[in-house]
């Protein structure tokens, strides 16, 4: 199980404290896929290194974000080892610049193998092997023995993932693991690691700006706005009956639905700065279905059917 509760992380700087993400608080069982989507700028990024432990030198880091009841935001430098390398796996969003380009992929697929396991030497070139093998290479030997530049997109994405899932964790965090791949690519790429998912069991976080990825290869929906959590819920339900009027115009945006015939539907304006301090709604400015509140006072995160939504309306 993983557990994010209260995660908020702040800044200070010469004019003052700014609020970069509020508030933050789901759970994700083992088995299970958690998509978190969001416009660039919107905090899923921020999320993601908390619950990696990235920011753990951060002054206005609060809240918590337990792994199998260990809590990651309180963790030393070596127990953060200890989590990487036994229950937390990583894909990068761009898997030929995480692998060193000197080095053949072999010896740093073996070094990861070694790091993560009790196992040595040659063994580990066997796990390596098999590894490989069961992620869809047919020539596991020939791809060791390459360098990353002489790898496509995808295959240096499934080396990626084979670095993240070879301790079997409790958590895998895939950060927009297919937005440098081609659209067929990006399918197969997201069949293999949901194979491995249902081979492992672990729970898996996937970032992503493509509403297709996130819907189609998710149980649970988590949309983020200006830092926080704005609606959370199963992914079929957001699909179809989205609560906050963000979720809403994303949706819209992903089924075209509402456009002008010919053209497409987009929401105007642009997000609010983190340097500008507003006390309602951040999505105030651009809403279709703002209330007098919410430009005032920015509302709490109810229940809404299985999830949770922060809006006036509910």
């Amino acid at each position: 199980m993983t557990k994010v509760d209260g995660l908020s992380i702040s800044i200070k700087n010469k004019k003052g404290t700014w609020s970069l993400v509020r508030d933050v608080s789901f759970s994700l069982e083992r088995g299970r896929t958690l998509a978190i989507v969001g416009e660039s700028g919107s905090g899923k990024s921020l999320i993601t290194s908390a619950i990696l432990g990235m920011l753990n030198h951060l002054e206005g880091l609060e809240g918590s974000v337990e792994v199998c009841g260990r809590d990651v935001l309180k963790a030393s430098s070596r127990e953060l080892r200890t989590l990487r390398r036994n229950l937390i796996g990583y894909i990068p969003q761009n898997p030929r610049e995480s692998l060193t380009p000197t080095l053949k992929v072999g010896s740093q697929l073996v070094e990861v193998i070694a790091a993560k396991t009790d196992r040595k030497g040659r063994e580990c070139r066997l796990v390596a092997e098999s590894l490989l093998s069961s992620l869809g290479f047919s020539g596991p030997e020939r791809i060791l023995s390459m360098y990353p530049h002489q790898l496509s997109g995808g295959m240096c994405q499934r080396v990626a993932i084979a670095m993240a899932v070879v301790s079997r964790p409790a958590l895998v965090v895939a950060d927009e693991p297919t937005s440098s791949l081609d659209p067929l690519t990006k399918h197969k790429i997201m069949e293999v690691i949901k194979g491995i998912q249902a081979e492992q069991g672990f729970g898996l976080i996937l970032v992503t700006h493509d509403l297709d990825l996130a819907f189609s290869s998710s149980d649970q929906v988590a949309v983020v706005y200006g830092g926080r959590l704005v609606e959370t819920g199963a992914a079929e339900e957001l699909l179809l009956r989205p609560g906050h009027p963000y979720t809403s115009d994303l949706v819209r945006c992903f089924t075209r639905s509402g456009a002008e015939k010919g053209g497409s539907y987009y929401i105007p304006g642009e997000p609010l700065s983190i340097y500008t301090s507003f006390p309602g709604c951040r999505y105030f400015n651009r809403c279709r279905q703002r209330l007098e509140i919410c430009e005032t006072k920015e509302p709490a995160c109810v229940r809404r059917d299985r999830g949770r939504v922060a809006c006036w309306l509910y």
